[in-house]
């Protein structure tokens, strides 16, 4: 039978709880940033779009976004892919679909790609040549000169659809959009099996910020667009706004969402105009059980998901995360784009307004971890915590603990049945407290794991904790 994992985003699986403190913890950045920078001809400023594991071609694959004059395209904004074995160090592959000053030899693989590619593996579909699918924004931003030469006036504005069997070679699933009425920047969550529907987060439209009766209506916000075959999308619902606990005149820029162990983690960007477009942004944490109904897990901005870097780093002004975090080893791995310039100056790039080489240097892409499942933890010090689950359905395989145990201190356990007697042989006396920091900590009683004898019956878990940080565990 197989075992189940909890984590503590919310308490909904905590009978009771005492003595404990959650905490919201953030990423720590890669020593070696930033990882990637822009190094051939037709990169500028440069951020991830989607960063996936390709468990069949056995690397990983990112899509980015840079800024170049490609003949035909209608705006700068392009994408690049690149490879990767290790994650660490990227190979930017020669596609050959499109001309850079007089060649094919680069790897851009999509042009007019404003806000990035949305990128999903989807092995659902029977067709190997819609094996990879793609959501992407065109249309907008352009500068007025720009229009006024006929840069960029023939497309439609709205959400493209695209398909390719490999990541690399893309045909677009329509010269129209699939959706319209949107701001430009979107996460594409792909097939959401609890609603037998593709899933996308977007922004829905609105044409400007506005204030009725002293009350502030943001410009950008977070939505949530569902479609059955990838061609019809709905319209927007607005599932994640700012409320009072945000900054004054804060808004929602952009949300990658992904499914982690049964709850959907969201980083939700927050973007400050002061005024409009100039301003920071920065990711924070978001936790919903349904994907619709999202609670912030931060205290709004007391504790972001990454803090931006120290002056004249790469990433010291704005940062904006890919979407997807990657389970590697002990860790999770998240990447994200690093600008040194707010929101504002940065948008001069895109209009190649200015200098290439300022544009080369504006932005980067780093890499950060967190410790496995360890976005939230309860905490105790010296005074001992305790919590008591609801009844849970035991797997049969030993109790497995992921918590970060200080000297002194300690974490016990006692399964209870039902009716919250104690399970004979599994009571906090003869439980082996364990120690140290791991996230695989395997809890014995009188030097047994085995829970065999329990498999498939519904058990409550004792947890006291000393000193320590608990982040999960498995039963």
């Amino acid at each position: 039978m197989r075992m189940q994992r909890y984590l503590f985003f919310d308490d909904r699986e905590v009978e009771r709880r005492e003595g404990l403190t959650r905490t919201v913890h953030h990423a720590q950045k890669h020593p070696g940033n930033p990882i990637m920078k822009a190094e051939p001809a037709w990169e500028g400023a440069m951020v991830p779009s989607t960063v996936l594991f390709d468990d069949e071609a056995g690397w990983f694959k990112m899509w980015y976004l840079t800024h170049a004059r490609v003949p035909g395209a209608e705006s700068t904004y392009v994408t690049g892919y690149a490879t990767s074995i290790d994650g660490l160090s990227w190979e930017r592959p020669n596609i050959g679909a499109y001309e850079h000053e007089g060649s094919r030899q680069n790897n851009l693989c999509m042009v007019n790609t404003s806000g990035g590619m949305g990128v999903v593996k989807d092995m659902r579909d029977p067709d190997p040549a819609r094996r990879f699918k793609t959501l992407f924004w065109r249309g907008g931003n352009r500068a007025k000169a720009d229009v006024e030469r006929g840069w960029g006036a023939k497309e439609q504005r709205g959400f493209y659809a695209g398909f390719s069997p490999d990541g690399a070679h893309w045909t677009l699933a329509s010269e129209q959009p699939v959706l319209t009425g949107t701001g430009d920047t979107e996460s594409l969550f792909g097939w959401d099996e609890a609603y037998e529907r593709y899933v996308a987060y977007v922004r829905p439209g609105r044409a400007v910020r506005r204030v009725d009766g002293g009350t502030y209506a943001p410009k950008r916000v977070i939505g949530r667009s569902e479609s059955e075959d990838f061609s019809t999308w709905t319209v927007p619902l607005d599932v994640v706004l700012p409320d009072a606990g945000d900054p004054p005149g804060a808004e929602h820029y952009y949300m990658p969402v992904q499914r982690y162990h049964g709850h959907y983690v969201g980083i939700v960007h927050v973007y400050v105009p002061t005024p409009d477009p100039f301003g920071p942004f920065w990711p924070e944490l978001t936790h919903s059980r349904d994907g619709l109904r999202w609670r912030r897990l931060n205290e709004h901005g007391s504790q972001r998901l990454l803090h931006p870097g120290e002056q004249g780093s790469f990433d010291s002004a704005i940062i904006r995360c890919a979407r997807e975090i990657f389970k590697h080893g002990d860790e999770l791995w998240l990447y994200y784009g690093g600008w040194h310039e707010d929101h504002g100056l940065s948008r001069q790039h895109r209009h190649m307004t200015t200098p290439r080489e300022a544009q080369r240097n504006a932005a980067a892409i780093g890499l950060s971890t967190l410790r496995r499942d360890g976005f939230v933890s309860l905490d105790a010090g010296g005074e001992s915590g305790s919590l008591v689950t609801v009844p849970l359905r035991c797997g049969g395989e030993p109790l497995t603990i992921n918590a970060a145990v200080q000297t002194g201190g300690s974490v016990t356990a006692e399964l209870l049945d039902e009716s919250s007697n104690v399970v004979a042989g599994c009571g906090l006396q003869n439980c082996d407290a364990v120690s140290g920091d791991s996230t695989r900590h395997v809890n014995t009683w009188s030097g047994s794991p085995a829970l065999d004898r329990l498999a498939g019956d519904r058990v409550r878990v004792l947890l006291v904790v000393k000193h320590a940080a608990l982040y999960s565990f498995d039963i």
